[in-house]
């Protein structure tokens, strides 16, 4: 980025008025954190084009982010009023004490456009003082709109606290207190609450309660495993207990000896881990077994399933075994099953089974190839010490298993059994990901690996030699060219494109929590593009250090972001340093291989499964 800077500025020597390079140089200024040298950039590019209303709205919008609200306000009224610039007037007002401006403008920025997380978190905290229940709406759907918008949470509680809700406030706040533990208004008002209610922070001691199950597992249609392969799925992992529920009689055995125990069904089991041996008890309480070793529960019948109850957000059914395995670090459950079982569980869970058939198809390919992949000894994404060949979430792939099996979905898995993309002579490990923006990227770039799943382009747009420059990469996640990923109906509305504004303290506390304190964020800085735009890593430098991150890691650490596929600005806060990082985007997931809203916009326009698959797998083939 540096080089990149000192070149163009090279070149601006000689032509100061090269629009292509001042652009280029604005947004490189933008992307290193140097927000009042952009806005000086973009000024002398709005003063050359002053009739331009994309300049206009460009420096207006790098004024607001510098602070330069003097420059800013003159500006105003704006030639082409947006939602988005309406939003940047209200920060303007609210910077400079105009409150009742900074609120109409909101509001009237909202009604344009509704999902703005960051407005509705900033209208909240003006609206805090005089209309606290106001206020507490707009930060409930700050952070339903965006989940991970911690920093809504310390303004909620203080505003829950205002109308003496104090266990609401009490719950707000403790959360707030996880995500930034160095926060002393967080503290001081836990103890204001604490000292009002001290049965709140009293831990409750109680003994393990069992919970009873009053569902029935369903009966399936079963697949023959003859001929099929066998996947070991990770449910769960370091449980102290879990509840189980069978469908059928049922057979207690260790893997691959006599049985133990033969029950009657339906009946519940559950099992506990007690000084490192695995007991199972029956409805009653009764001790069924006592192992140190794995105790698999499995059915003669196989269209019988077995409810599990204990660690997901809902009560899930799966088919096949369960194996109970004891480990040191708690019981680690595991479903075993056929390939085409598993995938019933998997295509629905990844893809919405309303989608167009050969989309659904296309998946289930995918998915199959992914899954045969991973069996591989020199392939796995699962260390062979865990027992199991893929995580039952989305770590691996989706699953739900038989509470997600859906109509379409199995017909799809049925229609393509034992087809699977292959190349390098073997399974093709094929990644997908919800949406790649417009598009793929080359695993080698995203993982530093070759998998054989390339970079291209949705089919609607052309390919790159190489990757866009900063403005250009700018210009063309503003723009939101029409592609196949992005279809009415076919991709969640915040997939395709999106914003995401994280505090500086977020990326602080977030990379601290990981055992790297680099005291106050300065800047975030990319190091590297993939042909698609994506970053390979960031560079954060803090007070007190630097720190460097690659690959997926990239969008944990700088505050859940959807892709990596961004470009970065600041918004500085009074005193000069980076209040927030402003990240816009595109795309959802790590965007290799298949672009699930864009097989589902292809399918739609007619193409088939295996047109597809040679679409987003150009390296394999379909056998």
């Amino acid at each position: 980025m540096e080089g990149s800077i000192r070149d163009l500025e090279q070149i601006l020597a000689q032509d100061a008025h090269n629009v292509s390079f001042l652009r280029q140089l604005a947004h490189a200024y933008a992307e290193v954190g140097r927000i009042n040298t952009a806005a000086m950039v973009m000024e002398q590019l709005y003063t050359d084009k002053p009739a331009d209303p994309e300049l206009e709205r460009e420096l207006f919008v790098s004024l607001c982010l510098a602070g330069n609200y003097q420059k800013a306000v003159k500006l105003l009224p704006l030639s082409r009023e947006t939602g988005e610039t309406l939003f940047y007037e209200a920060l303007l007002r609210r910077d400079t004490g105009d409150t009742r401006r900074a609120i109409t403008a909101l509001r009237r920025s909202l009604s344009m456009e509704n999902f703005r997380p960051i407005a509705w978190l900033f209208l909240g905290e003006l609206l805090a003082e005089s209309a606290p229940g106001e206020a507490e709406t707009c930060f409930r759907t700050a952070l339903r709109q965006d989940p991970e918008l911690h920093v809504a949470l310390l303004p909620l509680g203080k505003v829950l606290l205002a109308q003496n809700r104090y266990k609401e406030a009490y719950e707000s706040l403790s959360r707030s207190h996880n995500y930034f533990p160095q926060q002393d208004a967080v503290i001081r008002d836990l103890n204001e609450i604490l000292r009002r209610m001290p049965e709140l922070g009293r831990e409750q001691e109680s003994p393990q309660v069992r919970r009873v199950i009053t569902a029935n597992p369903p009966k399936v249609k079963a697949v023959n495993s003859q001929g099929l392969a066998l996947v070991r799925i990770g449910l769960a992992e370091g449980q102290t207990s879990i509840t189980v529920k069978t469908g059928g009689s049922y057979i207690l055995r260790l893997p691959g000896e006599r049985p133990l125990f033969t029950g009657r069904a339906p009946e519940q089991l559950w099992a506990e881990l007690r000084n490192g041996r695995l007991f199972l008890l029956d409805h009653a309480g009764k001790t069924l077994i006592i192992a140190a070793e794995p105790v698999v529960l499995e059915y003669q019948e196989p269209e019988n399933t077995t409810l599990v109850s204990g660690f997901a957000l809902e009560d899930r059914s799966y088919r096949g075994s369960i194996e109970f395995r004891p480990e040191k670090t708690g019981i680690t459950l595991i479903n075993i099953l056929n390939i085409e079982e598993y995938l019933y569980g998997v295509i629905p869970a990844e893809m919405p089974a309303s989608w167009p058939l050969e989309a659904l198809k296309a998946q289930a390919i995918a998915a199959r190839s992914y899954t045969l992949a991973c069996l591989g000894e020199s392939n796995r994404d699962v260390p062979r010490g865990k027992g199991f060949d893929l995580y039952g979430s989305v770590l691996s792939a989706a699953y739900r298993g038989v509470s997600g099996e859906a109509r379409a979905t199995t017909a799809a898995v049925d229609a393509t059994r034992g087809m699977y993309l292959a190349a390098g002579g073997k399974p093709l490990k094929a990644y997908y990901s919800a949406n790649h923006g417009g598009y793929s990227e080359d695993s080698r770039s995203v993982w530093g690996m070759s998998t054989f799943n390339a970079a291209v382009p949705d089919k609607l747009l052309g390919s790159r030699t190489s990757p866009l420059s900063l403005d250009e990469l700018a210009r063309w996640i503003r723009e939101r060219p029409r592609s196949y990923a992005s279809m009415p109906n076919l991709h969640s509305s915040q997939a395709y494109r999106w914003e995401k504004w994280v505090a500086a303290e977020e990326i602080r506390s977030r990379n601290a929590a990981d055992g790297n304190y680099i005291g106050e964020i300065l800047q975030v800085i990319s190091r590297g593009r993939g042909i698609s735009g994506r970053i390979n890593e960031v560079e954060i430098r803090g007070t007190q250090g630097t720190l460097r991150i690659k690959g997926d890691r990239i969008r944990s650490r700088l505050g859940g972001l959807r892709s990596n596929l961004f470009t970065i600005r600041s918004k500085l806060g009074k005193n000069g340093k980076p209040e927030y990082f402003i990240f816009q985007g595109a795309g959802w997931g790590h965007g290799v291989g298949l672009d699930q809203s864009g097989a589902a916009g292809m399918a739609q326009a007619g193409f088939s499964a295996a047109q597809i698959l040679r679409h987003y797998y150009p390296l394999a083939e379909l056998r």
